[in-house]
């Protein structure tokens, strides 16, 4: 009997692998739609970068620091970064809260999830989309029990996203 059992799941594990649906990488276009949304609410604090200030930045960083180790560091990892936004609503009412979260679990529920981190002080989930070459694309952070939502929109070498984690 444990025989038959067997041969019919190993019948069925191609089939079950054929139906799950692939991680799908972030939609910016479903961030950028919430953040627009929830934006105008009291409590709600977003800093939006779009690809001329993400550049500013990088050059501005890039003269301050050439000597310093840490800098030149920072610089490896926004080097092909093309937009951030930050999202912070913990003092937005409850039920503005509760909106948010829901809209942004829907925006990331079939994205890759690459990391989720539990502490004393709540969850952090990480997405993105990760190639053959370690690059990261359009890593998401988001911390439902700190209400942040944190975007880093381009690409990044996944081992200099570690390093920065570990720190």
């Amino acid at each position: 009997m444990m025989k038959k059992v067997l041969i019919f799941l190993s019948l069925l594990m191609p089939l079950a692998a054929s139906a799950v649906e692939p991680a799908r990488p972030v939609s910016r276009t479903a961030i950028a739609s919430i953040v627009s949304e929830f934006r105008r609410y009291d409590g709600v604090e977003v800093v939006k970068l779009g690809r001329l200030a993400t550049g500013a930045l990088k050059g501005v960083a890039g003269l301050a620091g050439i000597s310093d180790p840490d800098t030149r560091e920072a610089l490896k990892m926004i080097e092909g970064l093309r937009g951030v936004t930050v999202v912070e609503y913990e003092d937005a009412p409850s039920d503005i809260r509760y909106r948010m979260d829901r809209r942004i679990e829907r925006a990331l529920q079939k994205c890759e999830l690459l990391m989720e981190t539990k502490a004393d002080d709540g969850m952090m989930r990480m997405f993105g989309s990760v190639d053959d070459a370690g690059t990261v694309r359009d890593f998401v952070i988001y911390a439902p029990d700190s209400s942040t939502l944190i975007c880093l929109f381009g690409k990044m070498s996944m081992d200099v996203l570690k390093k920065a984690m570990a720190e």
